[in-house]
């Protein structure tokens, strides 16, 4: 994840904090509890680029040798793969 815990419940905080103040959102409960909620959803949707990176280069380990000889460009098949991957699982990077 590319924020730390405390960034995510920060940045989820104000998000609650100004989208109340705007009234675009009238919490029925408890402020804390909806602040919770969206800290957990942030963190989940953050995880899901995680989980294509380790699986682009588990894929990526076939083309070791292509790379090591200068036919493939890591970094560029890393994006396809990666890319592809989010397309297959329905993910909007």
């Amino acid at each position: 994840m590319k924020f730390s815990q405390e960034r995510v419940a920060a940045l989820s905080a104000l998000l609650v904090d100004k989208l109340t103040a705007s009234g675009m959102i009238e919490p029925v409960g408890d402020r804390k509890a909806l602040v919770l909620s969206l800290e957990r959803v942030v963190t989940e949707e953050l995880s899901v680029e995680d989980r294509l990176n380790v699986q682009a280069k588990a894929l990526m380990r076939k083309y070791e040798a292509e790379i090591a000889k200068g036919r493939l460009d890591e970094q560029e098949l890393f994006t396809r793969i990666k890319k592809q991957l989010a397309k297959e699982q329905g993910v909007i990077l």
